[in-house]
């Protein structure tokens, strides 16, 4: 079969699946996880968040994490910050690059992060001006990309405009959330030949959640139209910090926080003859300590249908 050309996908797990977990997880056990995607193949990896350890207690070893990953030099860890003073931590640390948050309307971000989307991109503004200063690279997340319940459909003209704001910024990259699970093909084809209009395909990526069964499919109609890079969650677990408090007031159901794991995603593209660069058996036995580690069993099609026989092996040697 000839491959198409190869596919980015960056590793959250170790930051999204993690922070929310109500029992701290060990340092070492932590990096190990890292060292072991790293080892799986994936190039890119979010290894943590520089955020105030009262905010998220699971992120108070951050420091310890970064310093302890043992990394090879094509391997570039991300890390999230929310201000300037995690941003000087993670270059203190000497972090390959940096992340940046912000949600796509106002309501989102008072909800949420108590100010202003003009407040953010000002907070923004200055992450970037001190990583430029030492020559680290930023990309962005914009969350509620494609929308949210209620919110007016034609808000594809505000997603490009923010989108181009954070690139003159200095963003290099820009990925485009749906953690509420409002996209569907039709939309992003729609909002995608957008964008990409006016914008370049190699600064947009996508990170899709599957709670209404369409991450897949979403996923195909993004790279159908030109995206190479995605972000998922091995196992599927996690949900990003913030959104915890728009849960907490019952204004969307908390199902609504299911990611596309990992493997999910690996393999739909490994079987269309897209190369991900990802050992599909080390890749399940990240999976697999993954679940230990979160002492949590993770729901996964991946495993209930037609594995080769050299995969259950390997499984079984695990177990």
């Amino acid at each position: 079969m000839k491959m198409e050309p190869q596919i980015t996908i960056i590793e959250i797990g170790p930051r999204e699946g993690v922070q929310s977990h109500p029992k701290f997880i060990e340092t070492e056990n932590k990096v190990a996880l890292i060292s072991k995607l790293f080892d799986a193949g994936f190039r890119k990896i979010e290894v943590t968040s520089f955020v105030h350890p009262k905010t998220i207690p699971q992120m108070k070893d951050a420091v310890e994490v970064l310093r302890g990953i043992n990394k090879k030099s094509e391997n570039i860890c991300q890390v999230l910050v929310p201000n300037e003073t995690g941003c000087r931590n993670a270059v203190a640390c000497n972090a390959d690059e940096i992340v940046v948050w912000i949600f796509l309307t106002d309501q989102l971000s008072y909800m949420t992060q108590n100010r202003s989307r003009a407040e953010t991109l000002k907070e923004i503004g200055a992450i970037i001006e001190i990583a430029k200063t030492n020559t680290i690279k930023v990309s962005a997340y914009i969350g509620g990309a494609f929308g949210y319940p209620g919110m007016d459909s034609h808000l594809y003209r505000d997603v490009k405009g923010l989108v181009a704001k954070l690139i003159q910024l200095g963003c290099y990259e820009v990925c485009l959330n749906d953690e509420f699970c409002i996209a569907n093909p039709n939309l992003i084809k729609k909002h995608l030949r957008i964008y990409l209009n006016e914008m370049e395909s190699s600064t947009l990526a996508v990170h899709f959640h599957d709670n209404r069964g369409l991450g897949l499919v979403n996923v195909l109609a993004a790279y159908q139209e030109g995206i190479r890079t995605f972000k998922s969650v091995i196992g599927g677990v996690g949900v990003h910090r913030d959104l915890q408090k728009i849960y907490r007031n019952g204004v969307v159901n908390k199902k609504q926080s299911t990611n596309i794991p990992t493997e999910y995603l690996v393999y739909f593209f490994e079987e269309r003859g897209i190369s991900t660069g990802i050992d599909v058996n080390k890749l399940i036995e990240c999976r697999l300590f993954a679940e230990k580690l979160l002492e949590m069993r993770f729901n996964s099609y991946f495993f209930k249908n037609d594995l080769s026989k050299e995969q259950l092996k390997y499984i079984n040697k695990l177990i």
